[in-house]
């Protein structure tokens, strides 16, 4: 939920770790299958996506981590939370791939109603609350990076 109050790209990867490892744990408690697999794959993606700017060599290896969004769907389909896992997940990725922090916000704020609708399908009480703090908080931070990059 306080991934995106962070002011730098490594400490909102970082933060995404801590994240993923526990709602990992909550969606395997859950029987939430894909996005107990989309919170493991996010883990290391995140770990990843840290060097990304100074490490060109890591793109490579994060790349790779894109496939198996794929491969995980197709192992754990449950239907329409899958889906839902996946876009979510899929956008998210798109937003530690960036090195700016204005579009890596922008594509986790995208993310958030996917998870929104994956967490009301498996009955996520805690999933919802933290999505609806993440968005609120998320916005607010977008709006405020939008606007520290504005001209004068």
């Amino acid at each position: 939920m306080a991934s995106p109050l962070f002011r730098t790209r490594t400490q909102m990867l970082l933060s995404q770790v801590a994240v993923s490892l526990f709602f990992g744990l909550h969606y395997v408690l859950e029987g939430a299958s894909t996005g107990a697999a989309m919170n493991g794959l996010a883990l290391s993606q995140a770990l990843l996506a840290i060097p990304l700017g100074e490490r060109p060599g890591f793109r490579v290896a994060y790349l790779a981590t894109l496939p198996m969004i794929a491969l995980a769907v197709l192992l754990t389909w449950t239907g329409l939370p899958s889906v839902f896992a996946a876009i979510g997940f899929a956008l998210i990725s798109l937003g530690r791939y960036q090195l700016t922090r204005l579009r890596f916000r922008g594509f986790i704020l995208l993310a958030v109603p996917c998870w929104m609708v994956h967490n009301a399908l498996v009955g996520s009480t805690p999933g919802l609350i933290a999505d609806a703090c993440a968005f609120l908080t998320g916005a607010w931070m977008l709006r405020r990076e939008w606007l520290d990059a504005q001209p004068g």
